[in-house]
């Protein structure tokens, strides 16, 4: 499985419906640039994405690093964002790409594909997001702007 599949330019013009399901706890962001690093193709770089910018060019992605992100220099990490990244991981192998931050792996956390998105992951997705951020630490985004 490579995560920079095909792009059209309609990709985001009609969300899939577990989307709508997110409830704007999850934004978006677009992946302006791309790697083809042979044997890792779920590995991706902190900077090829817009921040949230999505008027511009590439794949929608979910950005998950709110409550994904953590330091990988710490293995023993426990921290809640940790275990939300395992979680998911684990949940749901080869599926989320893994991105690495500008400092290196000081912060590393999870996107999604938002073409890969489907209800199990949807479900998945809410559960591990409200068990990490509390609901007054919710990131509440207008999913119709």
């Amino acid at each position: 499985m490579t995560i920079d599949d095909d792009y059209t330019l309609a990709e985001g013009d009609d969300m899939p419906a577990p989307w709508w399901r997110l409830a704007g706890r999850i934004p978006l962001t677009v992946r302006e640039r791309t790697s083809i690093i042979p044997g890792l193709p779920l590995l991706a770089y902190g900077p090829q994405f817009s921040a949230g910018v999505l008027s511009v060019f590439g794949p929608r992605y979910l950005d998950l690093s709110h409550f994904t992100c953590w330091d990988a220099y710490r293995p023993g990490n426990t921290a809640a964002h940790r275990s939300a990244f395992d979680a998911l991981q684990h949940a749901h192998p080869d599926t989320f790409s893994t991105v690495i931050g500008r400092g290196g792996p000081d912060a590393v956390w999870l996107v999604l594909r938002l073409t890969r998105l489907t209800d199990p992951i949807a479900d998945t997705l809410l559960r591990v997001h409200d068990q990490t951020c509390p609901t007054t630490e919710h990131l509440w985004y207008d999913p119709t702007n």
